[in-house]
């Protein structure tokens, strides 16, 4: 069943804009209209905007839970607010990385590349897409999610008129599997551990930490 939380609750938020300056690094948008993932966009989007991360670009993450369930699947949305008018060829870009679970496409605007969520030529052309992220099947922990943004200015060039920035987010898992007492072997195995746990802390000090055994008859 999917679930759509609307971005209401509050998560472990880390939004974080980083001044890198890489000349291996390529542009998001511009380069890729049709998407990027992987190494090339390991270190941001240090083309655009003169390779500094801007605090003028917001993006949110919205749908994802407080805490995830197992194997539940989750709409998420991804938005980003800047100064840049959107005009041109281009609006901006994304990349989104999960570091468990899986991630899929919902329309036409998204693609997945190894993994990684980034827009498609089509998404090239808004600020906004929607993904679906199917949560791991066990207790794994906690799960991060980091984006990568850009919002440019469609002049076809990348260039101090765009901007990008980065945000990660954390969302805690299940501790463990719940035990079921009705589970075969599983009420016997916790009322023996409770009996030896009555003799340790109750009987065994009053007798001098000895049981003695009696024969009667």
């Amino acid at each position: 069943m999917m679930k759509n939380n609307g971005g209401k609750y509050v998560w472990k938020v880390s939004a974080v804009a980083f001044l890198i300056v890489s000349s291996l690094s390529i542009p998001l948008t511009n380069a890729f209209p049709s998407g990027i993932s992987g190494s090339t966009v390991g270190n941001g989007c240090v083309c655009h905007g003169a390779g500094l991360a801007s605090e003028d670009v917001q993006i949110d993450i919205a749908g994802l839970p407080v805490e995830w369930e197992i194997g539940e699947e989750y709409e998420i949305r991804i938005s980003v607010e800047s100064t840049v008018p959107e005009s041109g060829s281009a609006f901006g870009g994304f990349n989104l990385l999960a570091d468990g679970g899986s991630l899929s496409e919902r329309d036409g605007t998204v693609q997945i590349q190894s993994g990684e969520a980034t827009h498609t030529e089509v998404g090239n052309m808004q600020r906004e897409w929607v993904i679906s992220w199917i949560a791991p099947d066990s207790p794994t922990g906690d799960v991060e999610f980091r984006v990568y943004a850009n919002a440019v200015d469609g002049d076809g060039a990348a260039g101090i008129g765009d901007q990008w920035s980065i945000m990660s987010v954390t969302i805690e898992g299940p501790e463990g599997e719940p035990i079921y007492l009705s589970e075969p072997g599983t009420a016997r195995a916790v009322l023996v551990g409770l009996g030896v746990a009555i003799i340790l802390v109750f009987i065994l000090p009053d007798t001098g930490g000895r049981l003695d055994q009696r024969d009667e008859g």
